[in-house]
């Protein structure tokens, strides 16, 4: 059978474009190249910055029978669009990703998409193809809903056990992607070429604004061995000289962090890392390995400098606990990006100026603020709709971000504390020069020159939301 795996097209720059290798795709494309049945042809609309009638033209040329794309909410507008271009032509369409995971009926309910996976892709995806391809009943295909009967009906089949035994994935086909032009667009970088990879899949913890508890209900990992055999894959055949680890949480098992690191030392792998970690647990030991493996960036997710905030979050972490990390971070030489989050339901104008001078107190080399989104699959999200502040996604529904409703603070008014947030913290002249001679390569020169510049011209400036420099609580 004839399978497109299709990344779509979205509105942004094309270096946002080029950000990184869709990995989901890339590992569902490994599986299928490793089994060897299918032909198949990877499609990145997005990197390639292709139109619709380009897209069209590649879908018809190849002869495509179905066309795979991965959907994530913000993204669910540009996969629909992919999949009516794609019925035009007579192709089966299969959407699979966060979005069909978290709300399979309502993604389903669009004419355009003929089949939903449910979970993770891989092997749900190549017994869907062997079924499609054999004419056999979708019903024995576990992790699925598909359309019945007219399209009228929906089936949705009995749910995919988790991979046990991530070390048996072949690596994501990342050369089955125009790998060269992809530019790891961010202004945290040091080495370019650049590729991210997961270590890990899922997260224990139970944040209410993160959906990772509705996708995996706890964590799996891949063992140090196949984690440095894959560093090691990169480095060879793509010449990576950096690689962002982008678990949710690289920490989470301090034995196994310490044995990635000892891997990576013991095999002499020169790379350098960037990865995501919890506050807790973190040793000083651990941030030595870290150090001496190649980590020289750690983001943390901080969200907010209010404990009430952070509680109610069920974020599992105090403020001390988070001085006392970023203090043992920066004494290593590691440097630090700090996550903050604005317009929690627990917000006030006193917890949001807590949060800001919690950032100032804590003095990340880098950070980034958001206002809260509300996403499905996520408690705060239940909490919202109970509430009446959203309204639940209904079948054929794009998804646009949304906002939770405070009854004391508006959405114009975060837009413009955030605003005025980013102006404070990043214009302050003791941050300037640390920012500029902690630069050690041309590659983080360039990069910081490149993210900063759009920013302190363009529409897109963050400070242009807070021209009046108002109180910030």
């Amino acid at each position: 059978m004839k399978i497109a795996l299709v990344n779509p097209n979205f509105e942004g720059s094309v270096e946002s474009k080029r950000a990184y290798i869709p990995l989901g795709l890339a590992s569902i494309a490994a599986v299928i190249r490793e089994q060897g049945k299918h032909q198949l042809k990877v499609i990145d609309a997005a990197a390639l910055n292709l139109n619709d009638i380009e897209l069209e033209k590649q879908l018809k040329n190849f002869g495509a029978e179905a066309v795979g794309l991965g959907a994530v909410s913000d993204l669910l507008e540009p996969v629909v669009n992919v999949c009516e271009i794609a019925k035009r032509l007579g192709i089966k369409t299969i959407v699979g990703g966060v979005h069909p995971t978290i709300l399979p009926k309502e993604t389903l309910s669009f004419e355009e998409i003929d089949i939903v996976i449910i979970g993770e892709g891989e092997y749900t995806f190549i017994e869907l193809l062997d079924a499609l391809e054999k004419k056999k009943n979708l019903e024995e295909v576990r992790g699925i809903m598909f359309k019945k009967k007219g399209k009228k009906e929906f089936v949705k089949t009995p749910f995919r056990e988790h991979i046990k035994d991530l070390n048996k994935l072949p690596f994501p086909a990342r050369d089955l992607f125009p790998w060269k032009i992809y530019s790891s667009y961010s202004s945290i970088i040091r080495k370019t070429p650049c590729m991210h990879m997961m270590t890990s899949r899922g997260c224990p913890f139970h944040c209410t604004f993160c959906a990772s508890q509705s996708l995996w209900k706890g964590c799996i990992a891949r063992s140090s061995k196949n984690i440095a055999d894959e560093i090691e894959h990169l480095i060879k055949e793509f010449g990576v000289k950096e690689i962002y680890l982008f678990d949710d949480t690289f920490n989470l098992d301090l034995k196994r962090s310490e044995e990635i690191c000892d891997e990576i030392i013991r095999r002499k792998i020169k790379i350098s890392l960037r990865v995501q970690a919890r506050v807790w647990p973190m040793t000083t030991k651990l941030l030595k390995k870290m150090k001496k493996a190649g980590v020289w960036c750690i983001y943390y997710g901080v969200e907010s400098g209010n404990e009430k905030v952070l509680k109610d979050m069920k974020k599992s972490i105090k403020l001390e606990k988070i001085r006392e990390t970023f203090k043992m971070t920066k004494k290593i030489g590691i440097k630090t990006f700090g996550f903050f989050m604005i317009g929690l339901p627990s917000d006030t104008r006193e917890t949001i100026r807590d949060t800001f001078n919690f950032a100032l107190e804590l003095d990340p080399d880098f950070v980034n603020f958001t206002i809260l989104v509300v996403y499905p699959g996520t408690e705060i999200y239940e909490l919202a709709v109970k509430e009446g502040s959203i309204k639940r996604i209904g079948p054929k529904e794009i998804f646009h971000p949304r906002r939770y409703t405070h009854k004391t603070i508006s959405d114009k008014e975060l837009q413009k504390k955030l605003g005025l947030i980013y102006k404070k913290f990043y214009m302050r002249p003791k941050y300037m020069i640390k920012r500029f001679f902690g630069i050690r390569t041309l590659t983080e020169l360039k990069a910081n020159f490149i993210a900063g510049l759009p920013f302190l011209k363009g529409k897109n400036n963050p400070f242009n939301v807070a021209k009046k420099w108002i109180p910030i609580d």
